[in-house]
């Protein structure tokens, strides 16, 4: 529980062994939290400028509400294996549905959500800051699924993170839009992360070693993936994801793949989507 983390006896240790953590925690508990402010204002933006003032204030609330919740919950997350195989299929699906989506009829779906009163888009809004606060706990213990005290660190930033974002990210996705796609990927890599180590942890029990570096070692009987490796893969995909949007020559050599990549993308959707499928009827009556 959280009195773990206070009664820690070394944080100042704990922290510097696990600075790769604690700055890859940084970065995507970071854009998670925009996610979670842009959207806020997207599904506000219908109303006139009293509600929409009044639903994003409700929903920041809201937000940081959960996600208190969620530090007083990491530890249940954390010791229930099927939970956090429930959040990496998740965290995966979002990724996915997102660039499923990509498209869609998106005139359709924002005439949809023009419809929607004040009364359902504080419920909308509310959904969706207790899905993203659960993934912000899946995506700390996903970096430190090894260390309670670095999870605890790690939704700390996504609520400390969320306050400082919640007005400048608005702008920020204005002029750069992509780095929403940027955040979704990152989603689906800590999921994919979450979901590796869990499978390593019950089937193939080894520690991985390539050209002497330990990318898969044993710690108290679990199986965790190096955190240089995890934090090397986040900045592999911002710069990757940067140079893409970026550069056109280079855009024009991955979109093939891309394209590719959408096809499993769809698939994933469909398939994580029906395990959740009580999730998507809850979403479903709200919206209606």
């Amino acid at each position: 529980m959280i009195f773990e983390f206070l009664a820690a006896a070394d944080l100042w240790t704990t922290v510097k062994d696990g600075i790769p953590v604690v700055l890859a925690l940084v970065v995507i508990e970071g854009l998670l939290s925009v996610d979670n402010a842009l959207a806020i204002a997207a599904m506000a933006s219908h109303l006139d400028e009293k509600q929409r003032k009044t639903a994003m204030n409700i929903g920041y609330a809201g937000a940081y509400g959960f996600r208190i919740v969620a530090l007083f919950t990491a530890s249940l997350i954390m010791d229930n294996h099927w939970l956090m195989l429930a959040g990496s299929l998740y965290l995966v699906w979002l990724m996915c549905s997102h660039f499923a989506g990509q498209e869609g009829d998106e005139a359709e779906g924002a005439a949809k959500s023009a419809q929607h009163s004040f009364a359902k888009t504080i419920a909308m809004i509310a959904f969706l800051d207790l899905s993203l606060s659960f993934d912000n706990v899946v995506a700390a213990v996903a970096f430190a699924r090894d260390s309670k005290t670095l999870v605890y660190i790690g939704v700390t930033l996504g609520i400390i993170t969320l306050r400082l974002v919640a007005g400048y990210c608005i702008k920020l996705l204005e002029r750069q839009p992509w780095l929403e796609h940027t955040a979704f990927l990152l989603v689906g890599f800590v999921g994919l992360l979450l979901g590796l180590e869990l499978f390593w942890d019950q089937s193939i029990k080894q520690v991985f070693e390539l050209g002497g570096l330990k990318l898969i070692s044993e710690a108290g009987g679990h199986y965790h993936i190096a955190k240089a490796v995890k934090f090397a893969g986040i900045i592999g995909i911002i710069l990757t994801h940067l140079a893409y949007e970026k550069n056109a020559a280079f855009k024009a050599v991955l979109r093939p793949i891309a394209r590719l990549l959408l096809i499993p993308a769809r698939i994933v959707s469909g398939l994580v989507s029906a395990v959740f499928w009580p999730l998507s009827a809850v979403a479903g009556a709200i919206r209606k």
